[in-house]
């Protein structure tokens, strides 16, 4: 249910204390773990009224301020956070490593500009900070407990910045003040830190983020102290990933169409503004069409098995009268250095091996890596070619087709 809250601009539930029920279901068949609660009302307040009168503060956010996440710490005498990050796709080794570098870094700058010492925190044992190695929540939970035994849950779409408790963008924001749903809550909460995350150290964050200090990183500390840890990607997104890499890459190419913000960054559209978006794009388009006819663009796919020619899917298995008609040409093609000078024979023989090493390119990072791995020779395997000879041999003819 989703109720505006006057200028809040938020939705805020509130959940009985006594009738809910949690329904625990086992991690099988495809099975999952529901709460159940039930509605009680919607109360309109500010995120200070949310967390205030608590002094321990357990969290999991995937996408953060720091400023507000400095502000939200001065509140609570221990906090733990657990950073997660929707743009961490596969949780691959490289992706995991930037991840964390950049984490820390935002918060190496962040913690002076706000006058919080982080590092001191972590020391005396009142702050932990965690990165995730591995996507195995994607909750935005906020477990809240005061030293008189006082708890409550906040869950919900809200991540800890300021945009999403400020009621300058619309959220789904929950919390229960429930003994049974703070332990329960809680218990998924260790699962995460315990098993899928890593410990932001103090000298970790203390120290310059460069490849001087790599063994630094939460997951190399992680490593350090249980001798061996096994990542597995999560392959089975690679839709995902590449639904979003798409997104951005088309993005990519709009942005040069798109109008330009104003002093303060906002963008004014009018009716008129697609017409000249539309235009743009059109004339962009046939640019890049004349481009491709002076430099064709060759795309292979070796994962998916294709091959585009200019942005158009070539059919790999052609029926054979097809074959036949490009083989003839191509022996055509080769019969037309009868005219040339010289050891003719021979001349045709070379450039028919330089016609196929330059078929074979496209491949051939892909067979040197396989030769290294088996230990065979790299030199069938050549990554560039020379051609020179006597003049009117048909260099200059054969270059200007391949």
């Amino acid at each position: 249910m989703q109720i505006d809250l006057n200028q809040e601009n938020s939705n805020i539930s509130l959940f009985d204390n006594q009738d809910d029920e949690q329904i625990s279901l086992a991690d099988t068949c495809g099975k999952l773990d529901i709460v159940h609660v039930n509605y009680i009302d919607v109360k309109s307040m500010t995120w200070e009224d949310l967390f205030d009168g608590y002094d321990s503060l357990y969290a999991i956010t995937y996408s953060s301020g720091i400023d507000f996440i400095c502000k939200l710490l001065k509140k609570f005498d221990t906090a733990e956070i657990i950073f997660g990050s929707d743009d961490v796709l596969s949780y691959s080794m490289k992706e995991i490593m930037a991840f964390q570098l950049k984490t820390i870094e935002r918060l190496r700058d962040r913690m002076t500009q706000n006058k919080i010492d982080l590092v001191s925190r972590i020391e005396d044992g009142s702050l932990r900070l965690l990165v995730a190695q591995k996507q195995l929540s994607h909750e935005k939970i906020y477990l809240l407990q005061s030293k008189d035994g006082k708890k409550r849950v906040i869950m919900g779409s809200a991540n800890m910045s300021q945009s999403a408790f400020s009621g300058r963008q619309r959220e789904n924001i929950c919390y229960m003040d429930d003994d049974n749903a703070y332990t329960w809550y809680y218990s998924c909460y260790e699962q995460l830190r315990d098993y899928s995350s890593d410990d932001i150290t103090s000298k970790g964050l203390a120290v310059a983020n460069d490849v001087e200090n790599i063994e630094e990183l939460p997951i190399a500390q992680t490593v350090i102290a249980k001798k061996a840890l096994v990542i597995e990607p999560q392959n089975e997104v690679s839709e995902d990933i590449r639904f979003v890499l798409d997104i951005k890459k088309l993005a990519g190419k709009f942005s040069s169409f798109m109008p330009k913000a104003d002093k303060r960054g906002k963008v004014h559209l009018i009716p008129e503004t697609f017409k000249q978006i539309r235009r743009r794009l059109i004339d962009a388009n046939i640019l890049a069409k004349e481009l491709r006819n002076e430099h064709p663009q060759l795309e292979i796919d070796l994962e998916n098995m294709t091959v585009t020619l200019n942005d158009s899917l070539l059919d790999l298995s052609p029926e054979t009268d097809a074959i036949e008609n490009d083989v003839k040409l191509f022996m055509e093609y080769m019969h037309g250095y009868d005219r040339f000078h010289g050891d003719v024979a021979l001349m045709q023989a070379r450039y028919y091996e330089f016609a196929c090493w330059f078929f074979a390119t496209p491949f051939m990072a892909k067979l040197r890596n396989m030769a290294i791995i088996y230990n065979f020779n790299l030199l069938p395997y050549p990554v560039f070619g020379l051609i020179y000879g006597q003049s009117k041999a048909g260099k200059q003819a054969f270059l200007k087709h391949y």
